[in-house]
């Protein structure tokens, strides 16, 4: 029974790759530190610190604190400016060479812990993402081809990066003239009607061990409808794709089998698995976690409309205002004319200005950016 509630209890704190622990542990009332970090050797690595009550299981991200990344020939790659470890940290190893070996080393609270030394493995080698139309439903899925490389174990760990231009619900086509609280159509465009919006995926685990030659083909990662808006116009994948050492790997399906629920009740629970963290300070501290050093390939493909399904955008939020003098109160409460539409409203065709909230008509205000990124190629 005290095996099952373990179980239950860890699986309920489990929220993505980097696999978040929330163990309740016995036997002992001190804070656990929990360790989550991935070296990238020639990319950016990234650690998260938390803490672990034993006595209750609750977890909680720590206030302050010192991490960066060692390499065995004396270089020292700091964390960027701003970031804490509560909340995770990226340090930039994108200089760092690969035939090094590398450690994380933290200081917490007034204690100095440290990673084993790790030799990152050459990344798998990517041959190609296709973007494919499912054959039922009307989903756009993405797959990819690769192989194992030169230092292939059997073992890998794929992940991504996306960015797309997409567009508001609906375009602005009518200005509010405060001035005198009229309604007169825009001379120009409204700006805010394309922007960019980004995303990035959690690590699938991947044993691909048995497989004719160590290649993978037409493995999936993604997919996503055609009506969403991630073609509205154009779309980016960025994969990346990392070797695993054999019992790396083991150590992540583990908890993968936990956070799917598809974990045995012989398993080890999370308090039980043996960290690659240790205190300096002090060896007799307990700590817990998975430090992963790695080399990265990766791979950027661009697809462009030619799925698209178009759908209407929601209506539910439009309305008319009763009469001209209701503007200001709208206004003032973030709402603003959209566009002369008909709608049907209660079964009659009502033909007029409609009005909805700034997200409908602004992008940025919807959570994207009109900072076009870097890597952007335009069709």
């Amino acid at each position: 029974m005290r095996k099952l509630l373990i179980f239950i209890i860890f699986l309920a704190g489990i929220t993505s790759c980097v696999y978040p622990f929330d163990p309740a542990l016995e036997g002992t009332s001190e804070d656990i530190l929990v360790f989550e970090g991935r070296i990238i050797a020639g990319g950016a690595s990234t650690v998260r610190v938390s803490r672990v009550r034993s006595f209750s299981g609750d977890s909680s991200p720590i206030s302050s604190g010192v991490v960066w990344v060692e390499d065995d020939g004396g270089g020292k790659y700091n964390a960027s400016e701003g970031s804490t470890p509560g909340q995770g940290v990226t340090i930039p190893t994108e200089a760092a060479p690969g035939d090094r070996r590398y450690r994380m080393v933290a200081e917490v609270e007034g204690r100095t812990y440290s990673s084993d030394w790790i030799k990152p493995l050459a990344p798998p080698v990517l041959e190609s993402v296709e973007f494919v139309p499912s054959a039922i439903g009307n989903d756009l899925e993405v797959f990819v081809t690769m192989s194992g490389g030169d230092e292939s174990t059997g073992y890998l760990g794929i992940y991504f990066d996306e960015t797309w231009e997409f567009h508001s619900d609906y375009m602005c086509g009518y200005v509010l003239d405060t001035s005198n609280w009229e309604i007169i159509p825009r001379s120009e465009p409204y700006p805010n009607y394309w922007c960019w919006r980004s995303a990035s995926s959690t690590m699938t685990i991947l044993d691909h061990s048995e497989y004719d030659g160590g290649r993978v083909v037409s493995f999936p990662i993604h997919s996503f409808s055609r009506s969403n808006e991630r073609n509205h116009r154009r779309y980016s994948i960025n994969v990346r794709a990392v070797t695993l050492p054999k019992e790396t790997y083991r150590y992540m399906k583990n908890l993968d089998d936990i956070s799917n629920g598809t974990g045995t009740l012989f398993s080890p629970n999370p308090g039980e698995m043996a960290s690659n963290v240790s205190c300096e300070s002090d060896p007799s501290v307990r700590v817990m976690g998975y430090v992963t050093a790695s080399m990265e390939a990766s791979k950027r493909e661009f697809i462009d409309d030619r799925y698209y399904v178009s759908t209407q955008p929601p209506q539910g939020y439009l309305f008319v205002p009763a009469s001209k003098f209701d503007y200001m109160y709208y206004y003032s409460n973030g709402y603003y004319p959209v566009n002369f539409m008909v709608i049907n409203i209660d079964g009659e065709d009502v033909q007029d200005i409609f009005w909805g909230p700034m997200r409908c008509i602004d992008c940025v205000i919807d959570g994207g950016t009109k900072q076009k990124p870097d890597f952007w190629q335009d069709e």
